[in-house]
């Protein structure tokens, strides 16, 4: 099994934990911030955790590096030497954008259709319908893993010329997100609605 390293800067967490909805195996709740389990501070704020982990474990913990939204989490391949998941993020001469949206005004409709998405919790598995026609499901994929749903489905539409709105898609991969965070938690999960923890 390959060695892993590990390294947060605990410093520039927001507490939005993410990383610990994706690998709780990881990632503590302390409140205001998260913990990494087991890891050694280095340098104040920084802390590191390094071990053997199999390529499952591994998948997860790049998934958990990646959900952050301000990149602390960096992931290295110790054998290697190769970075699996960089955390570091420049911020000059960063232009600022405020980002806004009321769902009354800003809200489209898909000309092409729309989607259905379940969770099978004793499959573990993501199940999307797509309907052209309402209430007619005419595609339905399946999978485990975000991911793997969302590029089978991008793959499927552009092979068929179905052409969906970008804004369809952001929404498409929220919303696996938050089925396969369900999955995982043993949560109900509920098309648009919050998870509840």
């Amino acid at each position: 099994m390959p060695r892993i390293r590990i390294e947060f800067d605990k410093n520039n967490c927001i507490g939005n934990k993410a990383c610990l909805a994706m690998d709780f195996k990881r990632w503590k709740d302390m409140g205001e911030k998260v913990d990494l389990i087991g890891g050694k501070e280095i340098s104040e704020g920084i802390f590191i955790l390094e071990g053997n982990y199999s390529e499952e474990e591994i998948e997860t913990i790049v998934e958990g590096a990646n959900v952050c939204p301000v990149n602390v989490i960096t992931v290295k391949n110790l054998d290697t030497g190769k970075y699996l998941f960089e955390g570091s993020i420049k911020v000059e001469d960063v232009i600022e954008i405020e980002s806004n949206y009321n769902d009354d005004k800003d809200f489209k409709l898909d000309p092409e259709g729309y989607f259905l998405i379940r969770i099978n919790p004793e499959k573990r598995e993501i199940e999307v319908g797509f309907c052209k026609e309402p209430n007619k499901v005419a595609f339905k994929f399946k999978g485990k893993k975000p991911v793997a749903v969302y590029s089978t489905i991008v793959n499927y539409f552009e092979k068929e010329k179905i052409k969906l709105r970008k804004e369809h898609y952001a929404y498409l991969g929220r919303e696996l997100q938050k089925a396969y965070i369900a999955l995982e938690k043993d949560l109900d999960y509920v098309q648009d609605d919050e998870l509840e923890f």
